[in-house]
Parts: C-alpha cells; structure tokens; sequence
C-alpha cells in the first residue's frame, strides 16, 4: 500500500469515528465562528439561483445545504460529494424534509465522477488538507468547473500575527484536542487534524499552486487569518 493510499484509508477512519458528532465538535472548537465562515464562502461564490453547484467532501453537508437555500425552487441543483458513508449518512438525515435541490453521492475528490465544465460553482470546506494528493484534486475540480465559473475553497488559516498565531496553534493542540474528546470520546482524530491544519500550505504557496493548475486565484483572511478562503476562477 502506497502513502496515498494509507492516508486514504486513515481518513476513511478518521471520519467514521467522528461522524455522529462532527458538528459538535466544529461549533464549539470554532466558538461558533464555523457557520459564518461558511456564509462567507457561499457570498464570496457570487451563486446565483439556477446554478449546478458541487460541494466537494461535503462532510456533514452544512456548505452544501447552504447553498441549496440560495437556489429558487425548481431551479438549480446541489450535489454534495464525500468519500465517507457516514458523514453522507450525517448530510443526508439533516436534510430530510427539506424541499431543496440536493443530491447526495459518494465520490473520490481525486477522481470526481462527473463530466467535464459540469458545474457554475464548486466549493470544498476544511478539507484540501486531507486530499492525498491535492494538486491532483485541485484539477479535478477545475476541470468539471465550467468555463467562466468559480472554485471556492473554505480552509483552516495561518494568521500572520505572529501572537495570534502561536496563540491559535497552542489552541489546536490544547483546547480542540480536549473539545474533541469530550464531544467524541476519541482524541486521535483531533490529533491528527491539529498536525495537518499546523503542516498545511501557506496561503501563498496554496495561491500560486492553484495559478499552477491554470485558475486565476485570491486569498482572504477570516476572523484574523484563523480560516482562509480562496476563490479561484476558471478563465472563459
């Protein structure tokens, strides 16, 4: 088994073990700040109703079902895609009884099933860091990205305070470890995610890797550089 493999594999672990209580742990480890972040993608997006939208490791589905809400009925559609049963297990129960236009389909990031120029939007939330190869990943959603359309990418941030930084990377080892077991009962899962969101690109570095991939991209800091949003567009 490769590398790539292995952290598949690991992720796949990983998020079946926190799956019930995922968002739990995401309200309280962000102090509640994770749901306007989201709100600050999906604005960023400039979605309009009637677009195709994809939400890639769509997780318990917040990002997604957001952007379903935006769309008018009868128009648009929503398709949230994970590799993880039980976190599209999560998504889905969430959004029983909704009339929104959102499907929910198990998919690998790295090997997207869909179509080239399929979708207007694509979003991916907090998880470029857990793709096994992420360039790779990065081109999928580009390529299924139509001409002209938009790639919004919702992560966690390196303030460049450098105070607020050391203060937010002791938080992560700290406070979100401890969150995380209480919330779950488990504390490797969060171990894990401190390490990769510390060992993640710099905003710099993930600006000029997805120029690399042919998008023309920007960076905005959230809430003093602790989440990142990239919005990277697809040229006409």
């Amino acid at each position: 088994m490769t590398i790539t493999q292995e952290k598949g594999v690991f992720i796949q672990r990983l998020f079946t073990a926190i799956a019930p209580r995922y968002d739990w742990f995401n309200r309280l480890a962000s102090f509640n700040l994770d749901q306007g972040w989201r709100r600050r993608a999906v604005a960023a997006s400039a979605l309009q109703p009637g677009m195709r939208v994809l939400d890639v490791c769509t997780g318990s589905g917040d990002l997604a079902l957001m952007c379903a809400a935006s769309q008018a009925p009868g128009r648009g559609i929503v398709v949230g895609l994970d590799f993880n049963d039980a976190m599209l297990h999560t998504a889905s129960f969430k959004s029983q009884g909704l009339e929104l236009p959102v499907w929910w389909i198990r998919g690998d990031a790295q090997r997207l099933p869909f179509e080239s120029q399929r979708f207007d939007r694509v979003f991916i939330g907090f998880s470029t860091r857990n793709l096994s190869q992420l360039e790779t990943g990065l081109r999928e959603m580009l390529r299924v990205l139509k001409a002209g359309g938009r790639l919004v990418i919702l992560e966690t941030g390196r303030p460049p305070n450098p105070v607020v930084r050391a203060v937010y990377f002791a938080a992560l080892f700290t406070v979100a470890r401890v969150v995380g077991w209480l919330v779950t009962g488990r504390l490797w899962p969060f171990t894990y995610l401190a390490r990769s969101v510390k060992g993640f690109l710099r905003p710099e570095e993930m600006v000029n890797l997805l120029a690399a991939c042919g998008a023309r991209a920007g960076y905005q800091p959230l809430s003093w550089g602790i989440a990142s949003l990239y919005v990277a567009d697809k040229p006409a």
